[in-house]
Formats: C-alpha cells, sequence, structure tokens
C-alpha cells in the first residue's frame, strides 16, 4: 500500500514487511510499524540528512509564562521565525557555516544513536549538501533503524514480484510492502485539465516545466489564481508563511474583478508574458546555483530535466515584502471595466504583509523590562509613603 492510500483496516502485527523509501514520509511510518512488525526491511536508494525534532512537551512553568507574560510568547514566537530564515544560508549554500553545523548535527545524532554501527554509519551518510534533498527532522529514525527487527538494504531493486522484491543478488518474500515512495510534486494542478485563453491548455503553456508568476497566475488563464504553486515550497521554513501572502495577493486581484462586477462591467488579468519570463529567470538563476541543484542527488524539487520548479530562491521575508504590492502593469487588462477599476493614478495596491520576525531585540526588552519594573516599583513605594503618612495624620 502507498502511504496516501493507507489501508487501516490491514493488520500488521507479526508481518514481515519491505519498506521501499526513507524520505519524509518512511521516517514517520517506520517507527510505528517496526514495533508490531515481526520485521521491517528498508529499502534505501540514498541516504538523507537527519536533524534532531528534539520533541518534548511543554512545562507548566513555560505555559505559565507564555499564557500570563505575552510579549515573551512573542518574542519566543519571533525567535523561532528569525531561527527558521537563519537556516535559508544552509540550503541555498552548501557550503556556508550553517550548512556544515547541520552535517555536525546529522552525524553526532547519527553516531549517538547508532552506537558502535559503522556499517551503518556510511550507508546512511549523504554524499550530497544539506538541502538538496528535504531535510528529514526526527527523533525516531535512527532508533527504529537500530531495532532488532529492522534492517536497511541498498542494494538495487531490480523487479517486484508476487512474493517480494529481487535485489541485485538477492530475493526476499513478504507479507506486505509499503511503498513510501513519495508524490507527483512537480505536476502542478494534476489532474485537473484546465484550457486557457485561445483554447491553450495549462498542459502546453507548462511544456518544459511549470511556472506562474509570484508562484500564482499563469500566463493565458485570465483571472486564475492559486496557492503553492510552482516556485514557492521552502526548505527552511513554514510553507504557511508562504501562503498567507498568496492570499492577500490574490484578494487584491480579486477585489478589482469584483469592484468592476459590482458596476456591471467585466475585467480580465493575465500576467504579461515578457514579466513572467524575467520573474522565472531571476529565481532560476539563484536556484541553479542553489543546494537544491546539487547534481549528487535527486528531489522531488526538480522535474526530469533537472529544472527546479518546486522551491523558492530566497527567504520568506524577502516572498512576503514581494507580494505585499499588487503592481497591475505587471497584468494585461482586458474588459470593459478595465478604465473604470484601474484608471487614473490607481495602479498599484498595497495588501500589507504579516510580520513574524523579531522587531525589537532581546537587549530592549531586557532594558525595557527593568525600566517597567523600576517604574512600578517606583509608584508602589511612593504609594506605601503616602499611605503611612496619612496614617501618621
Amino acid at each position: 500500500m502507498h502511504s496516501a492510500r493507507w489501508d487501516w483496516s490491514y493488520d500488521m502485527k507479526g508481518k514481515k514487511i519491505g519498506m521501499i523509501g526513507n524520505g519524509a514520509t518512511a521516517a514517520q511510518i517506520l517507527p510505528e510499524i517496526a514495533k508490531v512488525a515481526s520485521s521491517v526491511t528498508v529499502y534505501q536508494r540514498s541516504p538523507n540528512w537527519v536533524i534532531p525534532r528534539e520533541d518534548k512537551a511543554v512545562g507548566p512553568l513555560k505555559r505559565a509564562v507564555f499564557r500570563y507574560l505575552p510579549p515573551i510568547r512573542w518574542k519566543s514566537r519571533a525567535l523561532m521565525m528569525d531561527f527558521r530564515e537563519s537556516f535559508y544560508d544552509a540550503v541555498i549554500d552548501g557550503q556556508s557555516p550553517f550548512a556544515g553545523m547541520i552535517r555536525e548535527m546529522c552525524i553526532g545524532q547519527m553516531h549517538a544513536q547508532l552506537p558502535g554501527k559503522e556499517d551503518l554509519w556510511q550507508k546512511l551518510t549523504p554524499d550530497y549538501n544539506p538541502g538538496c534533498k528535504r531535510i528529514i527532522i526526527s527523533d525516531d529514525y535512527y532508533p527504529a533503524i537500530a531495532r532488532d527487527n529492522v534492517s536497511l538494504e541498498t542494494r538495487k531493486i531490480e523487479r517486484i514480484t508476487e512474493s517480494g522484491i529481487d535485489v541485485e543478488g538477492g530475493h526476499e518474500d513478504y507479507d506486505m510492502l509499503v511503498l513510501a515512495t513519495g508524490f507527483r510534486t512537480v505536476e502542478f494542478m494534476h489532474p485537473i485539465k484546465i484550457i486557457g485563453a485561445n483554447g491553450r491548455p495549462l498542459s502546453e503553456i507548462w511544456d518544459g516545466g511549470a511556472r506562474a508568476y509570484q508562484g500564482t497566475c499563469v500566463e493565458d488563464l485570465p483571472n486564475f489564481g492559486m496557492l503553492y504553486g510552482p516556485n514557492t515550497n521552502l526548505g527552511h521554513n513554514s510553507i504557511i508563511l508562504m501562503i498567507e501572502s498568496q492570499s492577500r495577493y490574490l484578494n487584491g486581484l480579486i477585489s478589482a474583478v469584483l469592484a468592476a462586477r459590482r458596476s456591471s462591467r467585466s475585467l480580465s488579468l493575465k500576467p504579461k508574458p515578457d514579466v513572467i519570463k524575467a520573474y522565472n529567470e531571476r529565481i532560476q538563476a539563484v536556484l541553479q546555483n542553489s543546494s537544491f541543484a546539487d547534481p549528487k542527488c535527486n528531489s522531488w524539487y526538480k522535474n526530469k530535466d533537472g529544472i527546479i520548479t518546486n522551491n523558492w530562491s530566497g527567504t520568506v521575508v524577502e516572498y512576503q515584502q514581494q507580494l505585499s504590492e499588487v503592481d497591475f502593469d505587471d497584468y494585461i487588462i482586458e474588459g470593459d471595466g478595465a478604465n473604470a477599476v484601474m484608471g487614473g493614478s490607481k495602479r498599484k495596491i498595497n495588501v500589507g504583509r504579516v510580520v513574524e520576525e523579531s522587531q525589537v531585540s532581546l537587549t530592549t526588552m531586557a532594558v525595557t523590562a527593568v525600566g517597567v519594573a523600576a517604574l512600578a516599583g517606583g509608584m508602589l513605594l511612593r504609594n506605601t509613603r503616602f499611605m503611612e503618612s496619612v496614617r501618621v495624620r
């Protein structure tokens, strides 16, 4: 069964299982099925960088601090954003100090959780830059590999048979095969069939690789927008932040179309082909020199021609700033509502962005806290002296 088509009625207890794949999906499945299966063999094509999740409960003291001292909660969230944004250096530049730190973290965790297993260290250590493939965040993948009932198979799969798997130089029978083999990630909008202006299908527009202006709008598709489109995936931060920006940007376009409709007019907006071309060339120039383009690995970030169609080329903040304004000069504007809605000087709409990164330093917060405490203490002391003077009178 494929991970996306899981049969929960199947009882895996005591079964001999072969799992094809060792990426982010497999890292979630293996620790659970290994608890009940008689044996699990993991078929690995290439290893992955695995960093600690450090998953643990949030204690009552920390909960109380976050609940009753909101500025600390706000700052904690902002520091998370700052840290994840700094992660960009690691996934974009495989030789950066941050990338080196990730290598050390991954290898350190591997050696600690697989002590003395040099044969596994060699098989599980990638030879490509961190970020070339999705970095796996897990505390329990390596401990699952270390179980007595789990084995790692790195020989090439030759065929799937009625009873199991043939590899180079051997065969193994299984009760069940788990396909943790990924998804059709470069086929955006699949399986929806979309026909654009002049009968031009989306499959033709995207021949050679999916691309969209700001990752949201496509040439020859009037009044069309999408979330999580080409080149908006991340290797270092939360996709939710990207989708929020896309939602704001698309709402700016939608507002213009709705304004035309309210006046019983029509408005068609399509991104200009030359604008899309320049935008795509700009981001691909960065991506082709990034860790995502490392020739030592294949990933779901790339299409069959090696073009990176999935990932964004910059930081989240850069993307948020870029989509904080809708510039209608980037669009072909048609319809009898064009002049009424887009006339005059109103060629841009500011849709803003959500600011998640730190705006105030820890030093400033500490100084402010001390100042507030001193002020409160002074007021309390003054009030105490006043009450004492009243009692004396």
